[in-house]
């Protein structure tokens, strides 16, 4: 989480809808944030008490069908919180290096496949890579600090 905090896109587009929003995008935003956190919370009971993950707990408590139908809509979920993070990605490459929309967001695409091909190796070389990741990005705004000079023109 600490790489979406540190991109600024994120900050522009959250000010954007601020603005856009005003004050009936708090609430919501509030709103969402209790309810997530209500989630995480029971969530965490559920394994501390049973030993279990949500998946396997799912397993074993419902039908196949009701299976599917969730595994599904966590599937729809995912997709509708990580498209943002595609076309963003595919229009950054876009606008800096003149890639193609439809090439960028497939980068982006196998992006993510080469986190799932680090992942196999082990959740601490996945843990590292993004380190590096984070590490890279907060040099690169610092030195960014000191050499990019405003057009207050």
């Amino acid at each position: 989480m600490s790489i979406a905090y540190l991109d600024p896109g994120n900050i522009a587009g959250d000010l954007e809808a601020g603005v856009l929003g005003g004050y009936r995008l708090i609430w919501t935003l509030l709103w969402a944030t209790i309810l997530g956190w209500f989630y995480q919370c029971i969530a965490a009971r559920i394994g501390v008490v049973t030993q279990r993950n949500l998946a396997k707990l799912c397993n074993q408590q419902f039908t196949k069908k009701t299976r599917y139908t969730l595994w599904i809509m966590t599937e729809f979920a995912i997709i509708g919180s990580d498209i943002q993070e595609v076309v963003g990605s595919a229009t950054a490459l876009y606008i800096l290096f003149d890639i193609p929309l439809w090439a960028g967001a497939l980068i982006t695409i196998l992006d993510s496949f080469l986190f799932l091909f680090i992942h196999y190796f082990g959740v601490r070389k996945l843990e590292y890579f993004f380190l590096f990741l984070i590490v890279t990005m907060s040099v690169s705004f610092f030195m960014n600090m000191f050499e990019a000079k405003p057009d207050y023109g």
